[in-house]
């Protein structure tokens, strides 16, 4: 027997399956025929880009379908959002959205040029999960402890480099910081790839973002995990400590990426 699929429903589905979610879904004859875009508001190397690929590579072999992955960086993912919901809301356009796109930037910017709420449909949640605090090999602290006590000697002195300003990255640093009663100074780069690069030179000292961006550096002995966020240890780093493990029970945090498509997309 056949079922009738949605459009969302299917983009729902496959996404689902894509995150390892075990749902059966019936691929309706009439969607998609063509190729369908996908926009990411992460610079090419950036974790977001690196999961848009990867949720692209498994949603076009379920679809059968080409998926197009395009990445417009910049101004909170602002650019991404904007390329999405003034694309036809008929299911061939659908973006990631971090928790800048959909909820920091009503806060930070007072003329937001879409509006979360109104103008994005949401789809699917895919992935929720922490950040790393990596350092430079030759940075003195190996520990966060040890990272903190530093710190707390020389208030402000240490550059911590985030992707952006009002990034995930970004306020789950302030977040956790701050609960640790410690100044540093943020340094903002555009994008997470340049983040990295200035940590990996030496530019600053410490950098904060997703495990995926560093794992491979700590593999090569170029960087040093000093803590992950999350409630428990990350699967790829799995010697290195919670910020909790650390004895700072507060400075948890988070981050998740959904999957949006333009409001008004049609249910069939």
């Amino acid at each position: 027997m056949t079922r009738n699929v949605t459009r969302r429903g299917l983009l729902l589905g496959t996404v689902m399956l894509s995150a390892g979610v075990g749902l059966s879904q019936v691929i309706a004859d009439s969607y998609p025929t063509r190729p369908i875009r996908l926009f990411t508001g992460g610079a090419p190397g950036s974790a977001p880009d690196l999961i848009a690929r990867l949720l692209g590579d498994r949603l076009s072999i379920a679809l059968r379908q080409p998926i197009v992955i395009e990445n417009r960086p910049g101004a909170g993912g602002i650019l991404a959002m904007q390329a999405l919901v003034g694309s036809r809301p008929d299911g061939y356009t659908i973006a990631l959205a971090t928790m800048s796109q959909a909820v920091f930037n009503s806060y930070l910017f007072s003329k937001l040029p879409y509006d979360p709420l109104r103008d994005l449909e949401p789809v699917s949640p895919l992935v929720t999960g922490a950040m790393a605090i990596a350092a430079h090999p030759a940075f003195p602290a190996d520990t966060f402890g040890e990272f903190v006590s530093m710190a707390r000697a020389q208030p402000g002195k240490i550059n911590v480099g985030v992707p952006a300003n009002g990034s995930p990255p970004h306020l789950i640093a302030q977040l956790v910081m701050r609960t640790a009663g410690i100044e540093v100074t943020f340094v903002p780069f555009k994008s997470a790839p340049d983040a990295l690069t200035a940590v990996l030179r030496g530019d600053v000292q410490v950098c904060v973002d997703g495990p995926l961006m560093f794992t491979p550096h700590v593999q090569d002995r170029t960087l040093k995990v000093l803590a992950v966020t999350g409630r428990a240890r990350e699967e790829a780093l799995p010697d290195v400590p919670t910020v909790a493990e650390a004895g700072f029970t507060g400075a948890q945090g988070e981050a998740w990426i959904g999957v949006v498509a333009p409001a008004r997309t049609p249910p069939t």
